[in-house]
């Protein structure tokens, strides 16, 4: 983690934010945004390795930001640290190319334990806004649906490997929990997840929790 950009209005909320920031990643340089015109104008020149970004700003949307600090640090790892949980937001967020969705009333020990997992390839999500995911994209029990062409197309498109690792990837296992539980190299798993996400056109564990979900092959109703 080199660079670390946050985007945020409120004095004390920034500060706050750049403290965690740095006990999570030794030696991270952080350069705090309030506005959205002030985070074009820095990333024009200056690229980044992570972004917490706000959503409401003083002078616009925070999540009309992700693509533009992603067209120039396209390796960027974007997270919106924000007070809204609802699903408008949260969907959102991911469709415009976040990778994770963190609320700032999470307590110090879980925003930073998410933040630390970027490095372990573990989504950078509050533990009610993954179920909140789930629920969104997951059909009611009650009904029996018959899904579409397109989603269709996307399940038959995988092989049954593809879909098994998908089902682990989408419920949170990291790459060694998926190899022990299938029996599989680390490498030969990462290399299903590479051609998963490819098929489905998807870049996160938090999308292929959405496509997983809209698929059919996760529910979230009890065991």
């Amino acid at each position: 983690m080199h660079t670390a950009l946050i985007v945020e209005d409120i004095p004390e909320t920034g500060e706050w934010l750049q403290a965690l920031l740095e006990r999570a990643f030794t030696g991270v340089a952080v350069k705090v945004c309030p506005t959205c015109a002030a985070t074009r104008q820095f990333v024009k020149t200056n690229p980044v390795s992570l972004a917490l970004v706000d959503i409401n700003l003083p002078d616009g949307n925070g999540l009309d930001l992700i693509g533009c600090i992603l067209k120039t640090s396209p390796n960027a790892y974007i997270i919106t640290s924000t007070i809204f949980d609802d699903d408008e937001h949260i969907i959102t967020a991911l469709r415009n190319g976040a990778h994770g969705y963190l609320l700032k009333d999470s307590s110090e020990q879980v925003f930073i334990q998410k933040l630390r997992g970027i490095l372990t390839g573990d989504p950078p999500l509050s533990p009610s806004i993954a179920r909140r995911i789930l629920q969104c994209f997951s059909q009611p029990a009650n009904k029996t649906a018959t899904p579409s062409n397109a989603e269709t197309s996307d399940a038959t498109s995988l092989s049954q490997r593809e879909r098994d690792v998908l089902v682990l990837v989408a419920k949170g296992l990291s790459r060694k929990e998926v190899a022990e539980l299938l029996g599989l190299s680390g490498n030969t798993v990462a290399r299903y997840i590479r051609d998963v996400y490819q098929k489905l056109n998807i870049s996160s564990r938090a999308e292929a929790a959405v496509e997983a979900c809209r698929m059919g092959l996760v529910s979230t109703e009890a065991s």
